[in-house]
This record gives structure tokens, C-alpha cells and sequence, in this order.
């Protein structure tokens, strides 16, 4: 199977909002400690990174990973993007956040299902999402992404397991989440 994992990566200097506006302090180098931690932990020759920045893709590129730089602004335009693009290339693609506490093991994530989405720890959002290419499956991340990929899934008639335990629900996004 020709599989690969997108991790969308938003500029350094603009990540992590929610914890921008609560005055953390050094959030773009947390922002980059995370990326690297998961790209790592996947294997960076297995990694695309999905970016609008400059900066994002020379990182990715030190890292040894593939780089698709996307014309769209906002994330889930650059991943449908990319996923409308590559059907001749992957027979599927797992989404990966970059944000993932402890991404322990996803080097060795290996789907089993049609679509099998990592929720995040309050079992709202999306962490991970795996698909087949060629679904014309629509890409929903943001506010309550996990019911609106179930949805999704269910109009495609694709199966779906929803994973809410293990490490990669704990996603970094408030202080609270800090490691």
C-alpha cells in the first residue's frame, strides 16, 4: 500500500493562537519543538509537510521531508488540496497534527479500517485522520471536526473507528495542555 503522512504545519510565528493570547511565553519555538518531535517520530522520509510558509518548508526540508507548499490560505483548503492531488501517488493518506504532545509510536500506525480518526482528549477535534485517496472525502478540521468527519464518513458509506485513547489524543493547544 502506498501510504503516506501529511502533516500541515502553519507558521511558526503565527501557531498556536489560543496559547499566543494567554502571554506563553517562547510558543513558536514550542510550535517547532512539537513539529519536529512528531515529523521524528514518523520517519521523515514517510512525512509530506503541508505549508503556505517559507520558513515551515526550509524546516521541513532540514528534516529530510518531502514539502507540499500550498497556494490556498487556512488548513482545510491546503489538505484537501493536497489530498485531491495525490490519488495517483498514495492509496492513502493519514493527517497528522504537528501539535501531538507525545506522538510516540505513530511511526508505526498502520490503519485498519477505512477511516480511523484520533480524536483530541476532550473528544471534540481531530488529531489524526486516516482515509483512503480517490473517497472524495471532504476535509472539516476546526470546531467539533470529529462529529463533522463522522458525518462524513457516513455519507461516503466508508467504515470509521473513532480512536479516543493512547498518546495522540493529548494535543497541545492551552496551557493546560502544556507538557
Amino acid at each position: 500500500m502506498r501510504h503516506c503522512f501529511a502533516v500541515p504545519i502553519k507558521d511558526f510565528s503565527l501557531a498556536k493562537s489560543r496559547l499566543r493570547d494567554q502571554n506563553i511565553s517562547e510558543v513558536s519555538q514550542l510550535a517547532r519543538t512539537l513539529a519536529t518531535k512528531v515529523i521524528s517520530e514518523l520517519g521523515s522520509d514517510q512525512v509530506v509537510v503541508l505549508c503556505e510558509s517559507e520558513v515551515v518548508s526550509e524546516f521541513a526540508l532540514e528534516l529530510g521531508c518531502n514539502v507540499a507548499f500550498s497556494k490556498s490560505s487556512g488548513l482545510n483548503p491546503s489538505v484537501q488540496g493536497f489530498y485531491d492531488s495525490v490519488t495517483e501517488l498514495y492509496d492513502r493518506i493519514t493527517v497528522v497534527h504537528a501539535d501531538l504532545a507525545d506522538p510516540t509510536g505513530l511511526g508505526n500506525y498502520r490503519p485498519e479500517v477505512a477511516v480511523e480518526i484520533v480524536t483530541d482528549h476532550q473528544r471534540l477535534g481531530t488529531n489524526i485522520l486516516s482515509i483512503p485517496t480517490g473517497a472524495r472525502f471532504k476535509f472539516q478540521f476546526g470546531e467539533n471536526s470529529l462529529a463533522l468527519h463522522e458525518t462524513e464518513a457516513q455519507r461516503l458509506g466508508l467504515s470509521y473507528v473513532v480512536i479516543d485513547s493512547g498518546p495522540w489524543i493529548h494535543d497541545v493547544d492551552l496551557p493546560e495542555d502544556l507538557p
